[in-house]
C-alpha cells in the first residue's frame, strides 16, 4: 500500500500486544527476565570446550569485554571506529556503551532507568552521526557534537491505539516500542497495539508517519529498500505459521505466501529467510549466496548484498563466507544448570549470540555467551 507521503509499504503479517506503565509492564517483563536469567546461568556455568573451525580456517572469536548484563543490539560506527550497545540492568545501572576499537576503552553514557532488561532495545546510527536506542516508552539519542544523551518520552496512551491496548487483564497489554529504524537524522518507531509508525526527529519532535495494515502492530523489524518499507512479523507471531509478505508499489500489488523465518538487510538487499532459503523480500526471487543460512538463523550480516555471516542456533555456530568456502566457529558448550536452560540430553548448554555487527574490513563482532561477552572474530 502507498502511504500519504508517497512511500511504498510492504508488510509481513502478525500481531503483538505488550505493556504500559509499571503495572502493565509487569507480565511481559517477568517472562523476559526469567528467560534472560536462564540464559545467563547457562553461559556462566561449567567449563568451555575447545572451539573448532572448518577448512576455511577462521580465527577464534577473541573476547574484548565481559558485561554485567546482556545487550541485544550492536552497531558498528565507521566514523568513530567504535561499537555501540545498550546494557539494561534490572535494579542496576543502565547505560549506552561505546567501545573504541583503537584503544579498547569502554565509555558509558547513563540511560534513564527503565526497569527492564532490554531484549527489544534496538541501536541505530543516523545520517548525522547520532546514536539512538529505545526504551519501552522513550527514545534516547546520543548527540555526536555534545556527546550527551537526550531522551524523548513516548506517552503510553497513543492516539488511535487498538481497543484494549492498555487492558491489564490481557496477557501482554501496552503500547511500548518494539523496534526502530534510522530515517534521515531521525528514527521511525513501531509500537505494540499502535497501527502506525511514528517518527522522532533529532530535536525530539514526534509525528505520525506511516499507517500499518491490520495485524502488523508491534513489528519486530523494519527494513527499507529504496522507497519501500518492509515490516517483519509482530511480537506475538507464531513462528511456525505461514506469514504473508505483501509487496506494494505504485504500479503493482501482489502477495507472496512464504514461511517467513526472518527479515534482514544484507548490505542494501532486503532478504527474507524462509524454509527454502533466502529470497529477496520485495520480489520473492531466490538469493544465491556462498553461505546458506540455517532456517533457524536469527542474525545475518552481509556486504554487497550477499549473506556472509550467520548465527544458527540449531547448529550452535557462527558461520561466514571466506571466498568460496564457509568458515565455521563452533560455539562453546557449558554444563547446564540443574534448573533447566537451553540444555541438551547430555546435560550441556549452548551459549547463544544476541547480536552481530560487521566492520568495513569484514571483521565480525558478536555478543556471545548469551550476550555477556563482546568478542571479535577476525577473518582467517
Amino acid at each position: 500500500m502507498i502511504d500519504e507521503n508517497g512511500l511504498n509499504l510492504a508488510v509481513s503479517r502478525n500481531t503483538t500486544r505488550p505493556t504500559v506503565e509499571v503495572s502493565i509492564l509487569r507480565t511481559w517483563r517477568i517472562r523476559i527476565a526469567v528467560l534472560v536469567a536462564i540464559g545467563v546461568l547457562c553461559s556462566a556455568c561449567g567449563n568451555q570446550v575447545a572451539t573448532s573451525h572448518s577448512a576455511a580456517k577462521a580465527t577464534d572469536c577473541v573476547v574484548l569485554e565481559r558485561l554485567n548484563a546482556p545487550p541485544y543490539s550492536l552497531a558498528f560506527d565507521k566514523v568513530k571506529d567504535a561499537l555501540w550497545f545498550p546494557v539494561m540492568e534490572i535494579g542496576g545501572k543502565s547505560s549506552l556503551h561505546r567501545y573504541d576499537l583503537a584503544t579498547g576503552q569502554d565509555v558509558q553514557y547513563p540511560l534513564p532507568d527503565s526497569g527492564y532488561n532490554g531484549p527489544v532495545t534496538t541501536t541505530v546510527i543516523t545520517s548525522d552521526g547520532a546514536v539512538w536506542v529505545n526504551l519501552p516508552y522513550a527514545v534516547a539519542r546520543w548527540d555526536p557534537i555534545r556527546e550527551t544523551i537526550t531522551t524523548t518520552s513516548i506517552p503510553a496512551d497513543a492516539e488511535g491505539q487498538l481497543p484494549g491496548a492498555v487492558d491489564t487483564t490481557q496477557p501482554l497489554a501496552g503500547t511500548w516500542i518494539s523496534t526502530l529504524i534510522a530515517d534521515g537524522d531521525g528514527v521511525l518507531i513501531g509500537r505494540l497495539n499502535v497501527p502506525y509508525l511514528q517518527r522522532v526527529s533529532s530535536d525530539g519532535t514526534t509525528s505520525r508517519a506511516f499507517d500499518l495494515p491490520a495485524g502488523y502492530e508491534g513489528t519486530k523489524k523494519i527494513a527499507r529498500t529504496g522507497s519501500t518499507l518492509i515490516v517483519a512479523p509482530g511480537w506475538l507471531s507464531d513462528e511456525s505459521a505461514t506469514d504473508v509478505l505483501a509487496i506494494a508499489s505504485s504500479t503493482t500489488k501482489h502477495t507472496n505466501v512464504i514461511p517467513l523465518n526472518g527479515l534482514f538487510d544484507l548490505g542494501g538487499t532486503i532478504a527474507a529467510l524462509t524454509q527454502n532459503g533466502l529470497v529477496k523480500a520485495d520480489t520473492g526471487e531466490p538469493l544465491s549466496t556462498v553461505l546458506v543460512p540455517d532456517p533457524s538463523a536469527d542474525a545475518l550480516l552481509a556486504q554487497n548484498g550477499e549473506a556472509e555471516v550467520a548465527y544458527s542456533p540449531s547448529r550452535h555456530t557462527l558461520e561466514r563466507a571466506v571466498g568460496t568456502e564457509v568458515a565455521t566457529l563452533q560455539l562453546n558448550s557449558r554444563e547446564a544448570p540443574a534448573a533447566g536452560g537451553n540444555g541438551t540430553a547430555d546435560g550441556k548448554a549452548w551459549e547463544g549470540v544476541t547480536a552481530l555487527a560487521q566492520a568495513a574490513d569484514a571483521t565480525v563482532f558478536a555478543l556471545r555467551a548469551n550476550g555477556t561477552e563482546l568478542c571479535e572474530w577476525a577473518s582467517g
